[in-house]
């Protein structure tokens, strides 16, 4: 999920734990906590864009990593925590400004980093007495939630790592308003009550609650749809190998669906509003046969792996092949559905097949059109 509803979630953790001993305190390290899995991304200055992809919500992201790390955050805490929450904010924010490479982004995140700083050597609360066991507990519980969370999305996570399989259910978008803004408000709100409030419980567990009604939805919804399209394919007798459904951008209530039909992919949409269960499917030619030159390379190998063989190749250029990940549905861009990842196949000079990240080009007037078409078939239009 996106950093924002990591934030919000480890935030919420880091008070049920410890929020009635040091207030406002424990959802602030809970906050930071649940960002550090996501400092994977910062691999992706060391290596190229297909191994980083694969790195991604690796190790980071595993039941192992939050075993060893939540000790050694709560020693670090208890020796020293005004460096230590100073390097992590600096960490935290340093990411964005080296990606963006905008001296306006670097400026106003330098800016942020140096406010910050003021306020945690201005900081003259007394120590509390917290046990290294109990920050350990924090830690943990915020670290762990992290994966836990990112397993609901498409992606997934490697949270059994070193076993190399990525569990991903596919039942909620990394970005999500209606499961993080709630959440967020309660949080928010919850903030300004005494540590002791009694309605300061209250309200960190009913954002809890809520957004956990809102995973079980996601999931009953996708149970519901993926019916809907299973119904479509026999209805319309079409022959296919498997099917997987995912959650449209940003709602769950507007399901995409791929099938693979051996030399062809239908793709189609269904929303949960759509008074006509009949799915309108599109067929799409995977071309497959365009990479069986490539069928001994480690790279095609690597590919499929990482996208679970839902792939669609490319050629719009004669010289150049588009590797597509079709997971996610295509995104429409003009009259030709257009994957949003993907990845050129080059032939070095040396002979050997490097890939290279490509992503969808749009002007402004074209992506408000896509997600103005996007809120109307939400609702069944």
């Amino acid at each position: 999920m996106d950093s924002l509803t990591q934030i919000v979630l480890g935030a919420a953790v880091g008070e049920t734990v410890l929020g009635k001993k040091i207030g406002n305190k424990a959802m602030l390290w809970g906050a930071l906590a649940g960002t550090i899995p996501d400092l994977d991304v910062y691999q992706s200055f060391l290596f190229d864009a297909l191994t980083a992809n694969e790195l991604h919500r690796g190790f980071s992201h595993s039941i192992l990593f939050s075993i060893i790390l939540a000790p050694i955050l709560a020693w670090l805490v208890v020796k020293k925590e005004k460096i230590t929450l100073a390097i992590l904010v600096g960490i935290i924010l340093a990411y964005p400004a080296i990606r963006a490479g905008n001296l306006w982004v670097i400026g106003v995140l330098s800016l942020a980093y140096l406010i910050c700083l003021f306020f945690i050597t201005q900081n003259r609360d007394k120590p509390t007495r917290v046990t290294r066991w109990e920050w350990t507990q924090l830690f943990f519980w915020s670290l762990i939630t992290h994966p836990l969370l990112d397993c609901h999305t498409t992606w997934g996570t490697q949270l059994l790592w070193p076993l190399p399989y990525k569990l991903a259910w596919n039942n909620i978008f990394v970005i999500d308003p209606l499961y993080t803004l709630p959440f967020l408000l309660l949080v928010l709100v919850a903030m300004c009550y005494n540590r002791r409030s009694r309605t300061r419980k209250i309200l960190n567990w009913t954002g809890i609650a809520i957004s956990s009604l809102y995973m079980v939805w996601s999931l009953g919804a996708k149970w519901y749809t993926y019916q809907v399209f299973e119904d479509s394919l026999a209805a319309e007798e079409i022959e296919y190998t498997r099917l997987t459904t995912v959650p449209t951008p940003m709602n769950t209530f507007l399901w995409s669906a791929t099938a693979d039909g051996d030399t062809v992919l239908y793709s189609g949409l269904f929303s949960i509003f759509d008074s006509d269960k009949n799915v309108d499917f599109q067929v799409i030619r995977n071309n497959h046969k365009l990479v069986e030159k490539y069928k001994d390379e480690e790279v095609l190998a690597r590919l499929m792996h990482i996208s679970k063989g839902w792939y669609v190749i490319n050629n719009d250029n004669p010289d150049t092949l588009v590797y597509s990940d079709a997971r996610y549905g295509p995104v429409y861009m003009g009259d030709k559905p257009t994957y949003t990842f993907g990845y050129k196949l080059i032939r070095s000079d040396e002979g050997i097949l490097e890939v290279e990240e490509k992503r969808p080009k749009g002007n402004r007037a074209l992506m408000s059109e896509i997600l103005n078409t996007l809120w109307y078939r939400v609702w069944g239009k």
